[in-house]
């Protein structure tokens, strides 16, 4: 009877089935460290949860060399839930009002570590409503951002914020025609793109797409390597190809 040891076992597994190494970060000089997302009433919970799972990947993963933060920002700092008053939904808490961080008063002070670098716009039923606040907070901090990602019907608030003005953008398919009626100047709406990176402004399709515009982002910050292994630890099969989306046939967006 032939008996083997463990050492034999594992040398005889082959070195295809080795866990992939841990890539190094490929910026490690101005990496953005304050993270912060704009909440309002009955905003999408993917929207904003799906980007914010990668950022605390990244956190995890690499915050030896990234040292980050994070703040949610929202008109009130009461509970801001995903669903209408009374209903279903999911509640999330603000960490700081607009007029706190615009104000620069000592509660935002003492809760951040310095400017804002990255900005989390959501979209959702909510942005179909007066968004005048959140318009005007975007207005107000965009010009000091390193990036600012919007997710679905988020790139209304950019376009009425006149973010998107020149600037080549996409959002929700489903949702497309009234998007690109709430206001901005020269915007070039590309239906068919999955997401867009223009600057330093990244823009989504719907809801699930704030997944993989996140993924994009992260690949042009942190690099390629690092997004693809961000993604496989969540085993999550990116979607890679910007310029396609079945999306934009189903619902007509033009």
């Amino acid at each position: 009877m032939r008996v083997f040891n463990i050492h034999s076992l594992l040398a005889a597994i082959p070195s295809t089935l080795a866990i992939p190494p841990q890539p190094e970060l490929s910026n490690t000089t101005t990496l953005p460290t304050h993270f912060a997302a704009l909440v309002f009433p009955r905003y999408q919970a993917i929207d904003l949860f799906g980007p914010l799972d990668i950022l605390n990947t990244i956190s995890m993963f690499y915050g030896n060399e990234s040292k980050m933060h994070m703040s949610i920002f929202s008109s009130t700092m009461d509970p801001v839930s995903t669903g209408l008053e009374g209903g279903f939904g999911e509640k999330i808490l603000p960490t700081n009002t607009f007029d706190e961080v615009l104000g620069n008063s000592s509660r935002y002070l003492n809760d951040t570590k310095g400017e804002i670098d990255v900005l989390i716009v959501p979209g959702g039923a909510g942005t179909r409503g007066d968004m005048t606040l959140e318009v005007e907070f975007v207005k107000a901090v965009y010009p000091k951002l390193k990036y600012i990602i919007s997710v679905c019907t988020g790139a209304s608030i950019l376009a009425r914020a006149g973010i998107l003005d020149d600037h080549r953008a996409t959002t929700n398919k489903r949702s497309f025609a009234w998007v690109k009626s709430t206001g901005g100047s020269n915007v070039t709406w590309v239906p068919e793109a999955r997401w867009v990176e223009d600057g330093n402004v990244f823009t989504s399709s719907g809801i699930s797409a704030g997944i993989d515009v996140t993924y994009a982002w992260a690949s042009h910050v942190y690099g390629e390597e690092v997004a693809e292994y961000l993604a496989n630890s969540a085993e999550y099969t990116r979607w890679t190809n910007a310029s396609y989306d079945p999306f934009a046939e189903i619902w007509g967006a033009q």
